[in-house]
């Protein structure tokens, strides 16, 4: 009502001070002209003419105004609903398969008790969240990685979206919590400057999402609390890599639990996705206040094989006998590798993408599902974890006779309970996420045929390496990169063509330009008046100058930073880009009329057609000067500075061959094809999991090179002394112990990188040999001989096999 009744006040002023302003010219018409050379009487018509047709204007400019505000939820309804369908289907795949998410809600404090055993499905979530009591529902979805989180909160999002044109009044509003930057500093969530930074950061990302002008989103939040619902994803991507354990860990995810649960004027029905192990970890019994939980289910191995067999029979006539051997694995082994492949909806959708891949003839399927139990079955395990284990005498084994003495039950049990199983299953991950990007540029929806699968995969994996930590002051680990996400908004890209080459090559340009155009005016025009006119655009390219030699990621954030209303239905953000292009045609052509003048000696009226033309090349001049647009993308580069900046950019990564020229083109053709989503006005990885793969998959190999030739320079050192003091013990086996201990030291100042770029297998094999080297030099330094040498010999040698056998596995 206050914002209205200012509104209201505005206009009437308006209104008068144009009555006003009427009045005095008519007036000082009259006065001015002499009798007789104008009619009063037509001048008083003309005048009130004038006076009606302001006033029709603001009548229809109020009435649009009106009626925007009473279709504003409408409006933002059909813009959710436009948005999100296109995420969902580039997420559920080719004909909507539905994807068997399960889940169990639990009641929220104090409200109805719900059965331990009842399980719903993924289209039952809207009924049961309006089902919740109010006046303020409160929902969190939790669950493992991939297991189907934001799928369900999209779920939620689009079916209210549609119901709100069936007179329902919540209009959802799903925002990613990625680009939520924090909190005023010193401040208490339950205080109002919190709430105005996070009002503040609803409306623009909503605004950006959505594509709706922010005047518009503040008129559907000024409603009444229940028109909204907040549909929040990834409260644990807030503050990545902290321990959510510990009291000061997380801040930013804490304050907005304390925010949503203590002050007042926060947002009533409010969706959270969250994993389950941090948000336990928070504390208390419901760390989002007031709110239910919605656990999400590992799939059944009955609905994974049904979805595969739907996605199979519309792809190949109904068949579906190629999944029978997963079926036959599945059924007597449900804890194997291949079973737990397709425990979750992600890793569900990348079996099927995988193995729905025809030939380039198109008479056959490329892959064959078979090849999983072949490779990652039972029987395979079994065969590893007796050659690895029971054999060579490895960690978690059973005596040789005892293993003979098991039944087939007792010896799968064991092997699918030891990390041999989890190191296959991690095996069995990381060959899906392989194929996942040739699977998906096989079956493209659009032009699949536009960029090669080995081109789109190495593209991606320099994306997503491009993780920028600017609230680190030192240089960040190798943990920290890991836990953090790749944002790819294209102002930022700009590192990856090369972070010095890219900032010189723009500082340069711009500085010549600024001396340029300095240079010119100062050479040329004499007269104090002339030298005024060019002034302004000498400014604008001291100004380019100076942020073109910035090094943040973001060199210009004003340039994303608009008046967020409507004048006369046109949106202030387009107000403000036609007025400054204007501004550099006007302050630029002005400029190259007077530097032309100056340089012909001519004067205005009487000036020739080179000065005309010097007056066009500086209007055209003073464009990119003071405003510039670079709509390449699904999102915009906007802003003078960063679209130079964006352009160089493009120019540098193709001409290395790291990205390609039309880098706008190609991640919209990666969204819609499901590689990429968009989140606000910058894309994001498809999962974390698939993101996490690619950056590995880069790290990987300089890593394990480093570890493994540390650890056998170490085994050699050791082996020169051992296979010696067998025969005599006249050898100084210190210096070899101390040869071992230095390769042992890399291994451990290695240690955190390879653990963020392997998996836990290759991790523990790296531990376990390193622990045997360690212990085999502290047998030489002791001066041990004989057989107490050969054991740590032998063991090391099992160990440094083991670690070399999984790293090839990985390579």
């Amino acid at each position: 009502m206050r914002a209205s009744g200012r509104t209201a006040r505005g206009w009437r002023a308006a209104a008068v001070g144009c009555a006003v302003l009427v009045c005095v010219a008519g007036y000082g018409l009259f006065r001015s002209l002499p009798a007789g050379d104008v009619d009063p009487f037509g001048a008083l018509t003309g005048a009130l003419g004038a006076l009606a047709g302001g006033a029709g204007l603001v009548v229809s400019a109020r009435q649009y105004q009106r009626e925007r505000r009473t279709g504003a939820k409408s409006t933002l309804a059909r813009a959710v609903r436009t948005h999100e369908d296109r995420q969902y289907r580039n997420l559920l795949g080719p004909r909507k398969a539905s994807v068997p998410v399960r889940f169990h809600l639990s009641a929220p404090p104090g409200g109805p008790e719900d059965s331990a055993t009842a399980t719903h499905e993924w289209p039952e979530i809207t009924d049961r969240f309006l089902a919740l009591p109010g006046p303020a529902r409160r929902l969190a979805i939790l669950g493992g990685p991939g297991s189907g989180k934001s799928l369900l909160a999209k779920e939620l999002t689009l079916a209210l979206a549609s119901r709100q044109e069936e007179n329902v009044r919540e209009v959802p509003v799903l925002l990613s919590l990625s680009s939520w930057t924090g909190f005023p500093l010193y401040e208490k969530p339950e205080n109002e400057a919190f709430h105005t930074a996070f009002r503040d950061w609803l409306v623009h990302e909503t605004s950006r999402t959505y594509g709706q002008p922010p005047a518009l989103v503040t008129d559907v939040l000024d409603g009444a609390p229940a028109d909204v619902v907040l549909v929040l994803d990834g409260l644990d991507e807030l503050d990545p890599g902290g321990d959510a354990g510990t009291p000061l860990a997380r801040p930013r995810a804490r304050a907005l639990l304390r925010y949503l649960a203590d002050n007042p004027a926060c947002p009533g029905d409010v969706v959270l996705t969250c994993r389950t192990t941090v948000y336990e970890e928070f504390g208390g019994t419901a760390p989002l206040a007031g709110g239910a939980r919605a656990e999400l289910l590992p799939v059944p191995p009955d609905a994974a094989l049904a979805h595969l067999r739907a996605r199979s029979a519309w792809a190949d006539h109904g068949r579906t006998e190629r999944w029978d051997a997963v079926l036959e694995e599945i059924r007597t082994a449900p804890s194997s590798p291949v079973a737990r492949q397709l425990l979750t909806p992600w890793r569900l959708t990348m079996t099927a993408n995988a193995y729905h891949v025809r030939s380039e003839d198109g008479g056959h399927w490329h892959r064959d599902p078979a090849e999983l139990v072949t490779r990652w079955g039972r029987e395979a395990l079994l065969d590893r974890y007796h050659r690895e284990v029971v054999e060579s005498g490895g960690p978690h084994r059973s005596p040789q006779a005892s293993w003979d003495l098991l039944t087939p039950g007792e010896r799968l049990r064991d092997a699918e309970a030891s990390p041999v199983a989890e190191d296959m299953s991690g095996e069995a991950e990381e060959y899906l996420l392989s194929l996942y990007v040739p699977s998906v540029v096989a079956g493209h929806p659009v032009r699949r045929h536009r960029y090669p699968a080995d081109r789109v995969a190495r593209w991606l994996t320099l994306l997503a390496t491009h993780r920028q930590r600017d609230d680190l002051t030192a240089p960040p680990t190798p943990g920290d990169l890991a836990e953090h996400r790749a944002s790819l908004a294209p102002h930022q890209l700009w590192p990856l063509g090369g972070r010095r080459l890219v900032r010189t090559l723009h500082g340069s340009i711009a500085t010549l330009i600024a001396l340029a155009v300095t240079g010119l005016l100062v050479f040329t025009v004499h007269a104090p008046g002339d030298v005024l006119l060019g002034f302004p655009l000498i400014v604008s390219s001291v100004i380019a100058a100076v942020l073109a030699w910035s090094d943040r990621p973001d060199i210009d954030p004003s340039s994303r930073v608009g008046r967020t209303g409507r004048t006369l239905g046109i949106p202030d953000r387009t107000i403000i880009a036609v007025s400054l292009a204007s501004a550099g045609v006007v302050w630029g052509g002005l400029y190259g009329m007077v530097v032309a003048g100056s340089v012909v000696e001519a004067r205005p009226p009487d000036l020739p057609p080179i000065v005309w033309a010097a007056t066009a090349a500086g209007a055209l001049l003073g464009v990119p000067l003071l405003r510039n647009w670079s709509v390449e993308t699904y999102t915009t580069v906007k802003g003078a500075a960063p679209g130079l900046r964006h352009r160089i950019f493009l120019v540098c990564a193709a001409l290395r061959g790291r990205l390609p020229l039309r880098l706008g083109r190609f991640l919209d053709w990666a969204h819609q094809g499901g590689l990429l989503r968009v989140d606000g006005s910058a894309y994001r990885f498809r999962h974390d999991e698939f993101e996490q793969y690619l950056w590995r998959a880069h790290r990987r190999p300089r890593v394990l090179a480093v570890c493994l030739a540390a650890a056998e320079s170490a085994y050699r050192a050791g082996t020169e002394v051992t296979e010696v003091t067998e025969v005599t013990e006249d050898t100084d086996g210190q210096a070899a112990a101390d040869r071992m201990l230095t390769g042992v030291a890399t291994l451990a100042e290695h240690r955190p990188d390879l653990s963020a770029a392997c998996p836990a297998g290759t991790v523990a094999a790296a531990e376990e040999t390193s622990e045997a080297l360690r212990t085999w030099a502290a047998q030489l330094a002791s001066g041990a001989t004989g057989s107490r040498l050969v054991f740590h010999r032998d063991r090391a040698t099992h160990a440094l096999r083991r670690f070399r056998a999984s790293a090839e596995r990985r390579a």
